[in-house]
C-alpha cells in the first residue's frame, strides 16, 4: 500500500470498537482460502442460505459479481462475512464503499463488527471504519463521495465491495475498480435494481460479470412461510407490496422480484420502445435522408458529459459521450464525426444546446465557417450562421425532436443506433410539469 494511504488511513480510522489481543494464529485460516462458506460457518458461526452460497462461490471463483437483489435478502450480513473471509483467510485488502455514511459505516461495518465480535479467536483491532490485523490494514471503509479515499490503497490481493451499488457515482466506480487491478483481485457490488440505468444496471447486462439476482420468492421464509432468517422478507409483506403498487408495477418488480423494471414508473420512453429502434437500426427498416444533423450538448469538467448525437432523420447513425475536454475540443470532435458520416463536416447542420458552456463551442463552430442553423422551442429553423438550440432541442441529447419523441419512439418512426448510453438518458427523461428534464445530470 503507499505511505500515502497508509497516513491516511491513520488519521481516518475513528473509535476503537474492539480488540481481540489473543486470536488464533493467521495461518490456521489458510485452509479456508478457497472455502468462503466454510470459513463463514466454522470460523464466524453463520449459515447463509443457498443464494447467499452462491455468491460466495461466485466471488471465490470470479473476478467481478455482480448481484441484483429485493429487500432483504442479506446481501451487506454476506458482504460483510465475505470481508473477514478475504483478508483472514487470504492476506488480502478489503475496500468497501456506498452512497451513504449509514449504508457503508452502520450496516456493512455494523455487520463486519457483530460477525468479528462472534468470532472471538480472530485477532485484529476493529474501528469504526477499518479493521487491522497484525499492523496492517485488512478492511478499510469509505463512502463513495469522498472520491479523494478511492484511489491509492493496493495489495497483493484486494475485494472492492460496493453495497447500494445502485446509488454510487461513476466516479466511485472507476475509483475502486482502478484499485482491484490484480488478477487475483475481485469485484463485488451488490444493490437493488430500482431503476433500469448507470453504471450497476450496466453491469448486470454485461458478459464480464456474473450477475446474479435474488427474488423474495427464493428466500427462506417465503419459501417455508415462516421466520426463518429474522429480518428477511415475509410472505405479509410481499402481500401488501402487491396491494399497495401492483404486481406488474416497477416498484414490486424492483424490491419484490428482484428484477430491474422496464422503465421508470415516469419516465418519458418506455425501455422496450427504445430497445425497437435499437433493433429497427439493426434490421435496417429506416433510411436516413436529408443534411446531417450534428446535435451537441456540451460539459466540461466534472463528473457531467458531453454528448453528441449525429444522423439523418430517421436515423440516429452516431451516438458518443466523454468528460473533461476542452469546449475547442468538443467542436473539433463534432466536426470529426461530421466527416466520418457525410465525408465533409461543412455539410453538416450543427446544433448546439447555446446556454452556458454552449456558447464556447458555438463560436468555435462559427470560427470554422460551418454552415448550422438556430431552433426554436417550437422546432422552427431560425437565421443560417448561428450554432444553438433553445428550450426543447429539436434534434435533442439523445437524437431525436424533443417535440413529438414520445410518440415517434412509441411507434416505428424512427431508429436509433444501439447504445446503452442512449437507451440509459432516454429512459430516465422524466416529465416536470409540461417539460421534460433529467433526473439526474443536467436537464
Amino acid at each position: 500500500m503507499h505511505r500515502a494511504a497508509i497516513e491516511r488511513l491513520d488519521r481516518d480510522l475513528g473509535e476503537l470498537l474492539a480488540r481481540h489481543e489473543r486470536g488464533r494464529d493467521l495461518s490456521e485460516f489458510s485452509r479456508h482460502a478457497s472455502d468462503p462458506v466454510g470459513f463463514i460457518r466454522d470460523v464466524l458461526h453463520g449459515n447463509p442460505w443457498s443464494q447467499q452460497v452462491e455468491i460466495a462461490e461466485a466471488v471465490r471463483d470470479a473476478p467481478l459479481t455482480v448481484v441484483r437483489s429485493c429487500n432483504g435478502a442479506g446481501k451487506d450480513w454476506l458482504a460483510a462475512r465475505l470481508a473477514l473471509w478475504w483478508c483472514y483467510t487470504c492476506n488480502g485488502l478489503v475496500l468497501v464503499t456506498g452512497p451513504t455514511e449509514r449504508q457503508v459505516i452502520e450496516v456493512v461495518m455494523g455487520e463486519v463488527a457483530a460477525a468479528f465480535r462472534k468470532a472471538k479467536d480472530l485477532p485484529g483491532d476493529l474501528y469504526r471504519t477499518a479493521l487491522r490485523v497484525e499492523d496492517r490494514a485488512a478492511i478499510l471503509a469509505f463512502t463513495s463521495t469522498e472520491a479523494s479515499k478511492l484511489t491509492g490503497f493496493h495489495a497483493p490481493r484486494v475485494l472492492a465491495l460496493i453495497t447500494e451499488a445502485q446509488g454510487v457515482g461513476p466516479f466511485a466506480w472507476e475509483g475502486l475498480l482502478a484499485c482491484a487491478t490484480g488478477a487475483e483481485d475481485r469485484v463485488l457490488a451488490v444493490g437493488n435494481p430500482l431503476a433500469p440505468e448507470g453504471r450497476f444496471f450496466a453491469c448486470t447486462r454485461s458478459p464480464d460479470w456474473r450477475s446474479i439476482r435474488i427474488a423474495a420468492a427464493e428466500h427462506p421464509n417465503i419459501v417455508e412461510g415462516r421466520t426463518v432468517i429474522p429480518g428477511g422478507p415475509s410472505r405479509a409483506w410481499i402481500g401488501r407490496m402487491r396491494s399497495e403498487y401492483g404486481e406488474g408495477s416497477p416498484t414490486y418488480v424492483a424490491r419484490v422480484e428482484g428484477e430491474f423494471p422496464q422503465e421508470a414508473q415516469d419516465a418519458l420512453c418506455e425501455r422496450a420502445w427504445v430497445e425497437a429502434a435499437f433493433a429497427r437500426h439493426e434490421a435496417g427498416e429506416l433510411e436516413p435522408r436529408g443534411r446531417l444533423v450534428v446535435a451537441v450538448d456540451p460539459a466540461r469538467f466534472g463528473s457531467d458529459e458531453t454528448v453528441v448525437a449525429a444522423g439523418r432523420w430517421p436515423v440516429v447513425e452516431r451516438l458518443e459521450g466523454w468528460r473533461g475536454k476542452a469546449l475547442t475540443e468538443t467542436a473539433g470532435r463534432a466536426q470529426i464525426i461530421a466527416e466520418e458520416l457525410c465525408g465533409d463536416a461543412g455539410k453538416a447542420i450543427y446544433a448546439v444546446d447555446e446556454p452556458g458552456l454552449g456558447s464556447g463551442v458555438v463560436d468555435a463552430l462559427k470560427e470554422q465557417q460551418l454552415q448550422s442553423s438556430r431552433t426554436t422551442a417550437a422546432g422552427k429553423r431560425a437565421r443560417a450562421g448561428a450554432t444553438s438550440t433553445r428550450g426543447r432541442k429539436r434534434f435533442g441529447r439523445c437524437g431525436v425532436y424533443w417535440s413529438g419523441a414520445r410518440s415517434r419512439c412509441r411507434g416505428t418512426r424512427s431508429c436509433w443506433t444501439n447504445s446503452a448510453r442512449c437507451a440509459g438518458k432516454w429512459t430516465r427523461v422524466v416529465r416536470s410539469g409540461s417539460s421534460p428534464k433529467m433526473r439526474y445530470g443536467r436537464g
